[in-house]
């Protein structure tokens, strides 16, 4: 396996359709060097760009699959950072596709309870077996509105997290005021047992149907909190999120891309800046609210070598034409 990659002639998001291509140096997993006509290493890889526009890879942070032939499909779409959420009775498939897989992406199953905690049968003894399985993280849906008690709910979501040194993603789609006492109970859990940083809510329907006063509130406790917020409608407030501070991924589609557009075009943002805000939302972003830290996903040196290649001349043009990928590279190998 080769440790060295040098991709030839590609153009880091590019705004404007007349940036300039250079070469992009790979080694151990992470970008070395980026300039024009890089020497290549001797025994290094070397791909042709195409002068294609070069973005960080995207992290689908909702995954909705099936199978490993599912997660081989949104790799060659881009994604090399997939957070699945898997009923409880198929985790342990999930994890065997999830290792299937490992050189190809990163996979974080999530072990999630459909029918609620406290309403699926055994659903706690079969969420605490799915995490000693070896579950990325501790599922849950609707603390209210699913399992009508939110409070103990989240006692039992929140203590097999701190249990087992795991991540928390809950699923939140009740609406209006009832949405936001149970994000409000969500980030005051996630303060009380310092987990800022590994906790996510997808969804989050209630941001978008509530008044602006109390959801300019939520916002300012999401970001202190460093909860994450994963969008996998069209309907999620983008700009208000990231204004706040409050870390933002995108979910839910086989393409990370056209999510961004079609969030873009569902809310109305028609220039450029606000549509490279959501392919942002759709790649680097992800990933920070799946706890990916340093090195982060990226576009300069000593960023981690997790790209995408596709033939557009601009970031928004690649998210207008969603064109098939030139290149996916994990690691810094090429994967797709």
């Amino acid at each position: 396996m080769n440790s060295e990659l040098l991709i030839r002639s590609v153009r880091p998001w590019p705004s404007t359709a007349d940036t300039p291509p250079l070469d992009v140096h790979c080694r151990d997993g992470e970008i070395l060097a980026m300039a024009p006509n890089l020497t290549c290493p001797p025994g290094a890889e070397q791909v042709d760009g195409r002068g294609g526009v070069l973005l960080p890879a995207f992290t689908d942070a909702h995954a909705r699959l099936d199978s490993v032939e599912d997660l081989r499909a949104a790799v060659s779409a881009g994604a090399t950072l997939i957070r699945w959420h898997v009923p409880l009775d198929r985790v342990r498939a999930a994890l065997s596709a999830r290792d299937e897989v490992s050189g190809l992406a990163e996979v974080q199953v999530v072990a999630s309870p459909v029918n609620g905690v406290l309403r699926e049968e055994d659903g706690l003894d079969r969420l605490d077996a799915a995490l000693a399985a070896g579950a990325d993280v501790v599922g849950g849906v609707n603390p209210a509105g699913v399992d009508r008690d939110p409070v103990r709910h989240l006692d039992i979501v929140f203590g097999l997290a701190e249990k087992y040194q795991r991540g928390v993603d809950l699923v939140l789609t009740d609406p209006g005021e009832l949405g936001l006492f149970e994000l409000e109970l969500v980030c005051e859990r996630t303060a009380a047992l310092g987990l800022g940083g590994r906790v996510a809510v997808s969804r989050c329907t209630a941001l978008s149907i509530v008044d602006e006063v109390p959801r300019g509130r939520l916002l300012d406790q999401l970001a202190e909190n460093e909860v994450g917020v994963i969008g996998v409608d069209e309907s999620l407030p983008l700009r208000e999120l990231r204004q706040a501070g409050v870390r933002v991924g995108l979910g839910g589609g086989a393409d990370l891309l056209e999510r961004a557009w079609r969030l873009a075009d569902r809310v109305g943002y028609t220039t450029d800046n606000l549509v490279e805000m959501c392919v942002d939302a759709a790649s680097r972003g992800g990933a920070a609210v799946l706890g990916e830290r340093d090195p982060g996903r990226g576009l300069v040196e000593g960023d981690r070598a997790d790209l995408v290649v596709l033939p557009s001349s601009t970031v928004v043009a690649a998210a207008t034409e969603r064109p098939v990928r030139t290149l996916v590279v994990h690691r810094g190998r090429v994967v797709a």
